[in-house]
């Protein structure tokens, strides 16, 4: 049986580059464009929409840049690939590309001989770095005691089993950077726009549920949003508008008692959920991590 085709999106505002790409990709009859786009934006809405295997992504592209772009794509289609093609050289902002959770990054003045090696890498679960460029690990991923968590290909079948087994309506999962102190979004259901951009990244002196928890390192459950104490007026409205109206934040702790993530999930009811539901999602997480901890 023949196996299915890589489906490529290919972002970038040069269209003579976008045909380049289709040359260099029409060498491997594994690999099939789907979608080609001149804009960060659009880039984000073909993301959601046709749920690519792997996306090429340039940075200077209009709208959104590459980087801001990429962050978003993570939350919206997570088991996506991407890899970075840029004409830009800098260590920083390569390193700054990395820190989205892309896989890889390719300089184009490379692709000719690369791009090809490059995308077998980040199929493969490997991360490409051009090779004149030298890197350091990813501050977002060096720290946390399991590196493959944010890209693991079972995180959205990982948030859906959580959703289920706490009967929510909405959920996040956010993984822990603790050089920085903070929590980024890697997973997420049924938010947008302004929620998105509010919790991208949640740092311990920001006043809401997923902060607490991550300070306290342990659950904390809000059963109404609109009257709890805990939360800042502004969070308070964020998750208002959002349709949120009770908020359980479980952070996700291994054995040694290191922190490598927070769940969330979101009811759009008061009263959230039961102490019999949360055994139910500690069940949940327990699993995920000893999956995790069998591939470290």
């Amino acid at each position: 049986m023949a196996m299915p085709q890589i489906r490529i999106l290919v972002v970038d505002d040069y269209e003579p580059w976008q045909r380049f790409v289709w040359t260099v990709l029409g060498k491997d009859p594994d690999l099939k464009v789907i979608g080609q786009v001149f804009d960060g934006l659009e880039a984000v809405q073909q993301a959601e929409k046709l749920q690519p295997d792997l996306i090429l992504l340039d940075i200077g592209l209009p709208t959104l840049n590459g980087i801001v772009a990429a962050r978003r794509i993570k939350k919206i289609s997570p088991a996506s690939k991407i890899l970075f093609v840029t004409q830009n050289r800098s260590s920083d902002i390569a390193e700054e590309a990395l820190s989205t959770g892309a896989d890889g990054y390719l300089v184009k003045s490379d692709a000719l001989t690369e791009m090809l090696p490059a995308i077998v890498a980040v199929l493969e679960g490997r991360r490409f770095v051009t090779p004149s460029l030298s890197l350091q690990t990813p501050p977002a991923l060096g720290n946390n005691p399991y590196p493959q968590f944010a890209h693991s290909p079972s995180i959205s079948e990982f948030l859906a089993s959580v959703i289920n087994a706490s009967a929510a309506d909405y959920g996040t999962i956010q993984s822990f950077d603790c050089k920085r102190g903070e929590l980024r979004i890697v997973a997420q259901h049924g938010f947008e726009g302004e929620f998105l951009d509010y919790f991208d990244t949640v740092h311990c002196d920001h006043v809401c549920v997923c902060s607490t928890a991550m300070n306290r390192l342990s659950r904390v459950v809000v059963a109404d949003v609109a009257t709890d104490s805990i939360l800042s007026n502004e969070t308070r409205e964020v998750l208002l508008r959002a349709n949120v109206r009770a908020v359980q934040s479980t952070p996700m702790v291994e054995a040694s008692g290191k922190l490598i993530g927070m769940v969330s999930t979101h009811y759009s009811h008061s009263g959230g959920p039961t102490p019999d539901v949360l055994q139910n999602v500690d069940a949940v997480v327990a699993t995920f991590l000893a999956k995790l901890d069998s591939l470290s």
